[in-house]
């Protein structure tokens, strides 16, 4: 039967936690998504050196591509059409994923799974192959807990552009910006620090997700960074999109609020 067939190939990829559902977008009753959590935490760093942990690895785009276009060249085989999505795209994914059973949206935005916490990067495929077992939602478990809201410094989750992982990304910023920025380099992990589920979460088994050294150096290293190396090492990551002058600024910035 194909429909387990598909199954057990994403299983044996590694990924163990995904669903499917009809496209919710579309008006064509036949086409179904495949929604999938690629977890990333290797547990075995923080973000204490400005970088979020997120960013210490290969660039998710390029790693969750690759996943999906192998499942899809799977899906092909069998005469049935498919394509992967990643990141950029116009599917709601974290709204898919919570209807796939994948996890839920927390407070703070993100999807929350329960073996990974909200360390997760996200990918799906819509595919005309029609799945008979479909999956459900997941009810949010956040209830009354407003820890990430309280934990957030700058009131960065009810104001998004006051978000610090926001910020850290953005070209121009103002002072009043620039005082937001804390210690932080590119990306934020605060309000996954302080969430209750992300305690005694599993490790990351995608070995393209393994904390990458260069990643753990002090701000000093990348505030003097030279164009080499931002081409060959930074670039790599999910902290390369914006360019080398955001890095080098926001390091300049920590070293100074460190003096």
């Amino acid at each position: 039967m194909l429909e387990k067939e598909i199954r057990s190939y994403i299983a044996e990829l590694g990924l163990d936690t995904f669903g499917i559902i009809k496209n919710p977008l579309s008006e064509d009753s036949r086409e179904n998504i495949i929604s999938i959590a690629f977890p990333y935490n290797y547990l075995d760093t923080d973000s204490k050196n400005g970088f979020s942990i997120y960013t210490k690895r290969l660039d998710y785009h390029k790693v969750v591509k690759k996943y999906l276009d192998q499942i899809c060249e799977f899906i092909h085989k069998h005469n049935f059409e498919a394509k992967g999505y990643v990141d950029n795209n116009r599917l709601p994914e974290k709204s898919i994923a919570q209807l796939a059973g994948l996890g839920f949206i927390g407070r703070n935005g993100l999807i929350i799974t329960k073996k990974y916490g909200s360390y997760v990067f996200l990918g799906e495929i819509i595919t005309d192959f029609q799945f008979q077992q479909l999956d459900t939602p997941v009810e949010s478990l956040c209830k009354d807990c407003y820890i990430c809201e309280k934990g957030c410094p700058t009131n960065g989750i009810k104001n998004k552009s006051r978000c610090i992982s926001y910020l850290t990304q953005q070209k121009k910023l103002n002072i009043e910006d620039m005082n937001l920025l804390g210690q932080q380099i590119f990306g934020c992990d605060i309000c996954q620090e302080v969430c209750p589920h992300n305690r005694n979460i599993s490790k990351s088994n995608i070995a393209e997700f393994e904390t990458l050294s260069y990643m753990e150096y002090d701000a000093d290293f990348y505030a003097n960074m030279d164009k080499e190396f931002f081409q060959n090492h930074i670039k790599q990551t999910s902290a390369g999109w914006r360019g080398k002058n955001v890095i080098i600024r926001n390091a300049q910035l920590r070293i100074n609020k460190r003096s």
